[in-house]
């Protein structure tokens, strides 16, 4: 993931630090809202995918308000990771670089049938792939 990682702040700008806890939000996203069995097939090709998402998955989960109810609860999803992203301090420029990024290197590491099943089977993310 550290390959991964160092893309992500080179392209964004952001710092090392904040690449790693934007990528193990949007893995998050992932392995909570994919197919458990791809996703988990996906994750044994992506070593250290697991390790993110424990350290940074849940950061920024609880947004106050209204819009914090939506991404966090009933909206879900990639609405949810969004938000997180955002309160972490990245612009949508940066958020569509790590999400492109991102792609980019699962389809490199997995290929890209697997990624599709993945991107697939979250609601509002198959339009990506």
């Amino acid at each position: 993931m550290d390959e991964l990682v160092t893309k992500i702040s080179a392209a964004t700008g952001l710092a090392p630090q904040r690449a790693e806890q934007a990528l193990g939000i949007m893995l998050n996203l992932v392995k909570t809202q994919g197919n458990q069995n791809k996703v988990a097939e996906l994750f044994a090709k992506l070593p250290g995918a697991d390790a993110l998402v424990a350290k940074h998955g849940g950061d920024g989960a609880s947004s106050g308000g209204l819009l914090g109810m939506l991404a966090g609860g009933m909206m879900g999803g990639p609405l949810a990771a969004v938000t997180k992203l955002s309160s972490a301090g990245l612009s949508m420029d940066q958020i569509k670089q790590l999400g492109t990024i991102t792609l980019d290197y699962a389809k490199a590491k997995a290929g890209d049938d697997l990624v599709k099943q993945v991107a697939g089977s979250i609601p509002g993310l198959s339009g990506y792939v």
